[in-house]
């Protein structure tokens, strides 16, 4: 499952209503739908990044981008609605900030919710009914509920690397060869914390198994 990608944008696309860009990471393009509002002209000199909502299909894998983790978190709630879909959140999250979103719902605004493309009186009342009183992390400053989730996703780094020192320690490597020897980790630790909170426990423990191969690799040609 992705969640968060960063690279250099290469194209911008256009389909219907529909915008996004295509993100080069690592050599792999990216199509990725952004909220209109956030397009930006494609310099391929620039690295951007995006939080990522995955939906994949029988047919098709559609990803998600946006510039802020709150706006992907909200359009999550709103797509776990019944009868809402992903392009329903998009356009009410391209019209209206998070915190006007969130509330509309909460102060039952029907006429600021039917303002945008393809929201009728139902869709509006449904998602009124179904999330009111359960926006209550998005209520919060923008500013509190990204740092509560880099807190987060930061002690679960912290936690996988404790387990990986922990299995060095007791093969008998040092302190000092340890530290030394996890920075092909934590050289990279924004990508590989985002990384690991999006992985379930099997993949986790696959990456760390991984990790342990190129760690230990490491540590027996520097003792050569």
């Amino acid at each position: 499952m992705i969640c968060w990608l960063k690279g250099k944008l290469i194209q911008n696309w256009h389909i219907s209503s529909r915008k996004g860009v295509v993100i080069n990471v690592g050599g792999i393009g990216y199509e990725v739908q952004l909220l209109s509002k956030q397009i930006v002209i494609v310099d391929k000199t620039i690295e951007k990044e995006f939080w990522i909502h995955q939906i994949t299909r029988e047919d098709c894998t559609n990803l998600y981008g946006f510039n802020e983790i709150n706006e992907r978190d909200l359009f999550r709630k709103i797509i776990s609605v019944n009868g809402i879909g992903p392009q329903i959140g998009m356009a009410l999250l391209n019209d209206l900030e998070v915190n006007q979103l969130v509330n509309a719902i909460e102060s039952n605004d029907v006429n600021l919710l039917t303002k945008s493309q393809g929201i009728g009186i139902r869709i509006a009342e449904r998602l009124i009914v179904e999330l009111k009183n359960k926006l209550q992390q998005f209520i919060d400053n923008k500013e509190t509920y990204i740092n509560n989730n880099k807190s987060n996703t930061s002690f679960y780094f912290e936690q996988y690397l404790d387990e990986i020192k922990s299995i060095l320690n007791s093969l008998g490597y040092m302190e000092s060869e340890i530290i030394d020897s996890i920075e092909l980790i934590t050289t990279k630790k924004k990508e590989n914390t985002l990384l690991i909170n999006s992985l379930s426990a099997e993949e986790k423990a696959e990456l760390m198994d991984k990790h342990l191969k190129k760690i230990l690799l490491k540590l027996s040609q520097k003792s050569t």
